[in-house]
């Protein structure tokens, strides 16, 4: 399996405390700054969509979003080319830079905790679909390289693994891990992802 087009999302732990429009003036920075990986082009408001990506940076590599996908709102990062390397360090990767962006909205002034994600529990979706189509196939396939992914973040707690929507959607796993590592531990290492 060797998709290109994949998102991986952490749930906000407090997600009624986030206004999504307090995101937007921290994006535009993290653009300047170079704060974020790939190569960022704009900030997208979203927030009007129900169920959607709400407030992104857009990117040529990477897109970063306050994601309100299945109507849970959480920090999601998505790569949609110029992927490399095996699936299980391409998910460790976006989950590294999902966690430093809740990082990041953690130290803003009127964010704050507001901004923090868990780590009990990730989305991995595939955008591929040719490549990975919703089925219980594809989730034999991507399991291990799924729980590759996130051993090095659990501390050898258990990994749960189950597929998630229907045969429509694009393939998607929902990881619920026992007992993770905090988040800041999740930060450390990230390796620039342009």
């Amino acid at each position: 399996m060797n998709p290109h087009r994949i998102s991986v999302k952490l749930y906000l732990e407090d997600p009624a405390a986030l206004d999504p429009e307090a995101v937007v003036e921290p994006f535009h920075r993290y653009i300047r700054e170079d704060a974020v990986g790939g190569i960022p082009i704009d900030v997208a408001r979203y927030a009007h969509v129900v169920n959607g990506p709400g407030i992104m940076i857009v990117g040529h590599q990477l897109d970063y979003a306050i994601d309100y996908g299945e109507g849970r709102a959480g920090l999601s990062v998505t790569r949609k080319r110029d992927a490399a390397g095996p699936l299980a360090e391409q998910v460790r990767d976006l989950a590294t830079e999902a966690a430093r962006l809740s990082l990041l909205l953690q130290a803003e002034d009127g964010i704050g905790a507001a901004g923090r994600a868990g780590t009990g529990e990730v989305l991995v979706t595939i955008l591929d679909r040719y490549e990975a189509p919703n089925d219980d196939e594809t989730l034999v396939r991507a399991e291990p390289a799924l729980r590759d992914a996130f051993a090095p973040l659990s501390e050898g707690a258990s990994l749960e693994v189950t597929r998630v929507g229907g045969t429509r959607d694009p393939f998607a796993a929902r990881v619920a891990i026992s007992s993770a590592r905090p988040l800041e531990h999740w930060a450390e290492g990230s390796a620039a992802l342009a």
